[in-house]
């Protein structure tokens, strides 16, 4: 009885378990907000995405943008987005810099927006005339020889 049971426990450590999933747990290191995003369009190295806001401000939907340049060097850019809802269609005027291989995002950059009041909802969102120019260095600073 007593080898009967080594043997039972030799086996249960060796031999794996039918409940125990012997793959490893996925990689959850990469950020959950990356998941958030949709993306609008992608265009050059700078990818223009979005993320919805339900109450923004406690009762109004809201549009945050974020601008992804992929670029080695800065980018300019300009656009119109537009907001409609069931009711109402309204846009905004966006322009600004995006550093090389860099991220602007939100209200600190002007990319935020509350379009409809009196709890209006946001139906669609969309870019017109989206124009991305590669930006001059700026000169260093100090003095010039």
């Amino acid at each position: 009885m007593r080898s009967l049971r080594l043997l039972f426990v030799l086996l249960w450590v060796v031999l794996p378990c039918g409940a125990q999933d012997p793959a490893a747990p996925p990689d959850t290191s990469r950020g959950w907000q990356e998941g958030a995003w949709t993306d609008i369009v992608s265009q050059e190295g700078v990818t223009v995405s979005y993320i919805f806001y339900d109450r923004a401000d406690t009762q109004n939907n809201g549009i945050v943008l974020r601008l992804r340049n992929r670029n080695p060097h800065p980018i300019r850019y300009a656009f119109t987005i537009l907001f409609r809802g069931p009711d109402d269609s309204t846009s905004a005027e966006a322009a600004g810099t995006v550093p090389a291989d860099s991220i602007r995002v939100g209200d600190s950059a002007g990319l935020f927006w509350i379009p409809f009041g009196g709890g209006r909802r946001i139906g669609e969102v969309g870019l017109r005339g989206l124009s991305l120019r590669r930006a001059r260095k700026e000169a260093p600073s100090g003095p010039r020889r």
